[in-house]
C-alpha cells in the first residue's frame, strides 16, 4: 500500500486561483479543496468592483478545486498544482460563458469530457432521434450532419497526455461502469483504487461515489443472506477497513465517507460502533473524522457549548460567552429558510417573557447575502450575527447543526439545558 503522507517540502508549497465574475461585483466567493475525501473551506473572499477576487492554495495540491457562490453556482476546476485563472459571469449563462485564461490541466480534462459527452448523444440519442423522423425529414439529415461532425471531433485528439487528466477521467468511467449492480470488476477496480492510490483519489472528489457504489453492489448481491442491515453494513464496511487500514487516513477517510453514506438515525447501533472504535484508536485521527465524532456525541445536557468569536462585535459583544443573562437561546436559522420563518413569530413572543426573567436570544443566521440577513433583522432587538458562510460557518460544525432551525438552550455558564428544533417545546417553561 502507498501510504499517505504528505512531505514536509509540500507544507510550503502553493498556487494562486484568479477569477472574475464580470457581472458580479463586491460579492462573497468560496475557495473550497477537497481534504481527507470532504470539501474544506479554504478562503472566504470577496470581488473586487469588477468581479475579480484572487486566493492562494496554501499546500502541494492535485485535483479539484471548487468555487462558490452564495447565489448557487458553482465550478470544479482541475489542477495540478499550478496557478489557474478563469473569468465568467453569474447567473444561467455561468457555465456556458467560462473562459479558461490559464490551466491547461483543466482546459485538457473539459476537452476530454465534452467527447465523452458527445460521444454519448452520438451512440445513445441520435440513434432514438432517427427513429422517430423519416429520412427525408430536415431535421433527419441535420442529425445526420451533426453524427458527422461528432465522428470528425472524437477523432482529433482522442487521447490524453495528462497523467492527471487520465486518472480523472478514468475514475469517472469507473463510477459508470460500477453503478450496475452486475459488475463484480468494477467492484475490484474500486478496491484496487482505495488501496493504492496515492492522494489524488481523496482530491478528485469521487471517493463518496466509489465508496457508494461499491456498498451499493454488496448490498444488492446480498439481498437474500441472513442477517440484519446492520450485520450487513458492518461486514463490508469491515472488509474495506481491512483493505484500507483504520490507522491510515485513507482508512479514516473511507469509513468517515461510510459514515456519510449510512444514516444515523436509521442506523443507531452501526454508528456507535463505528465511533468508539474511532474513538480507541491510538494513532494520529484525521480532522474529517475527528469532527465526525464530535458531531455525532453531540453537546450532551450539563456540558459547556463551544464559544462562538464574533467577526465584528454585536452590540458591543465580541462573542457568544461575552453575552451575559441568566440563560441564553442559542438560535441557529437563516433568512432563506421557510422553517425558521415560519417560527420566527413565535420565537419574537417567547423573547418577550424570556427578557423579563433576565434571558437572551443570540441567533446565529446562516445567511450568505447581507442585505437579506440585515432586511431580515431589521426589527429583532436581540443579538443577531452571521459570518455569510452558511453550513461552512465554523459555528454550525462546533454545534454539529445539521438543519434549521437548531435552538440551544444554555444556563449562565454556558452548560446546555436543552436542545429542540420548535419554540413551542420552550414556552411552556418559561411562562
Amino acid at each position: 500500500m502507498i501510504p499517505i503522507l504528505l512531505c514536509n517540502a509540500s507544507l510550503f508549497a502553493q498556487f494562486t486561483i484568479d477569477g472574475q465574475f464580470e457581472n458580479y461585483s463586491n460579492k462573497k466567493v468560496l475557495v473550497k479543496l477537497y481534504e481527507n475525501s470532504e470539501l474544506k473551506l479554504i478562503q472566504n473572499t470577496t470581488t473586487d468592483n469588477t468581479g475579480k477576487f484572487t486566493a492562494k492554495v496554501p499546500k502541494a495540491y492535485n485535483g479539484f478545486v471548487k468555487i462558490d457562490l452564495p447565489t448557487g453556482e458553482s465550478l470544479a476546476l482541475l489542477t495540478d498544482n499550478k496557478p489557474l485563472k478563469f473569468k465568467t459571469v453569474s447567473g444561467q449563462e455561468f457555465q456556458n460563458q467560462l473562459q479558461i485564461i490559464e490551466g491547461k490541466t483543466h482546459q485538457e480534462f473539459q476537452n476530454n469530457d465534452l467527447k465523452k459527452t458527445l460521444a454519448d448523444v452520438n451512440q445513445n440519442v441520435f440513434p432514438y432521434l432517427k427513429n422517430i423522423y423519416k429520412p427525408g425529414d430536415k431535421f433527419y439529415q441535420a442529425i445526420l450532419m451533426e453524427e458527422q461532425r461528432i465522428k470528425s471531433v472524437l477523432l482529433e485528439g482522442s487521447t490524453t497526455a495528462n497523467s492527471l487528466v487520465k486518472y480523472n477521467l478514468e475514475l469517472q468511467q469507473l463510477i459508470s461502469d460500477s453503478q450496475s449492480a452486475k459488475n463484480p470488476e468494477a467492484q475490484k477496480q474500486i478496491l484496487d483504487h482505495l488501496v493504492n492510490d496515492d492522494e489524488r483519489l481523496e482530491q478528485s472528489g469521487q471517493m463518496q461515489n466509489l465508496v457508494y457504489n461499491f456498498l451499493n453492489f454488496e448490498l444488492n448481491n446480498s439481498a437474500n443472506a441472513t442477517g440484519s442491515m446492520d450485520d450487513k453494513l458492518k461486514a463490508i464496511t469491515e472488509r474495506l477497513l481491512n483493505a484500507t487500514d483504520l490507522q491510515t487516513s485513507r482508512g479514516q477517510a473511507v469509513l468517515g465517507t461510510l459514515l456519510n453514506l449510512v444514516p444515523a438515525d436509521q442506523f443507531k447501533d452501526y454508528h456507535t460502533f463505528y465511533i468508539n472504535k474511532v474513538e480507541g484508536l491510538t494513532c494520529t485521527i484525521t480532522d474529517a473524522l475527528s469532527n465526525k465524532v464530535k458531531v455525532s456525541k453531540g453537546i450532551t445536557v450539563g456540558t459547556v457549548v463551544p464559544n462562538i468569536v464574533f467577526d465584528q462585535a454585536v452590540k458591543g459583544k465580541k462573542s457568544l460567552y461575552d453575552i451575559k443573562a441568566n440563560q441564553k437561546l442559542i438560535v441557529f436559522w437563516a433568512s432563506w429558510c421557510p422553517a425558521c420563518n415560519n417560527e420566527m413569530p413565535y420565537i419574537k413572543e417567547f423573547y418577550t417573557n424570556f427578557k423579563k426573567q433576565g434571558g437572551e436570544i443570540v441567533a446565529i443566521s446562516l445567511d450568505v447575502d447581507q442585505h437579506a440577513f440585515q432586511t431580515a433583522t431589521a426589527g429583532l432587538t436581540w443579538y443577531n450575527y452571521t459570518d455569510l458562510l452558511k453550513w461552512d460557518s465554523p459555528a454550525v460544525e462546533k454545534f454539529g447543526v445539521q438543519s434549521t432551525p437548531t435552538l440551544f438552550l444554555v444556563d449562565k455558564d454556558n452548560k446546555l439545558i436543552k436542545k429542540v428544533n420548535h419554540i413551542s417545546e420552550l414556552i411552556t417553561e418559561h411562562k
